[in-house]
């Protein structure tokens, strides 16, 4: 028998995955930049590295990738296409934002003496507007088609 609990929970997830995608997309992409930021927090308190906000960036962005990945898969994609050959080419796709946001980070924070937070929030916000036209066509699209055997 099916906990009360479970019920609650599979029925707010089918409420949840009838809105449109780029509704779910945004709600997921918030809530990983709260647990991101959280994740930041965290990581700029014990980092005792210098340039200590962009190592302190690419250590939640690198801790982070696995979450986001799995829950833009269960909530946003509902995707069944292959776990590991697309967990790969997410980190392919954040690898080059982790590039990209990580000079930004130290850029915006080392050289224009912007604070640490708004850095972070520039770093989130083009983390996210990459991911909006790239995530669904490069990670989460239709797995490719099978092959004929026979040719």
């Amino acid at each position: 028998m099916q906990r009360a609990s479970d019920r609650a929970r599979d029925r707010w997830l089918q409420r949840f995955r009838r809105l449109p995608e780029q509704a779910r997309l945004a709600l997921v992409a918030l809530l990983g930049a709260l647990i991101g930021l959280v994740t930041y927090e965290v990581m700029y308190f014990i980092n005792p590295l210098e340039p200590r906000a962009p190592i302190s960036w690419l250590a939640a962005f690198a801790i982070g990738v696995p979450r986001q990945y799995s829950l833009h898969r269960w909530l946003t994609f509902d995707s069944g296409v292959p776990y590991g050959p697309r967990l790969l080419r997410a980190y392919l796709l954040y690898a080059a934002i982790a590039v990209l946001t990580t000079s930004l980070n130290w850029l915006l924070v080392e050289r224009l003496g912007v604070a640490h937070r708004l850095a972070w929030l520039a770093c989130i916000a083009t983390t996210g507007l990459i991911n909006l036209f790239a995530l669904k066509r490069l990670v989460f699209g239709p797995p490719p088609p099978a092959r004929d055997p026979g040719h």
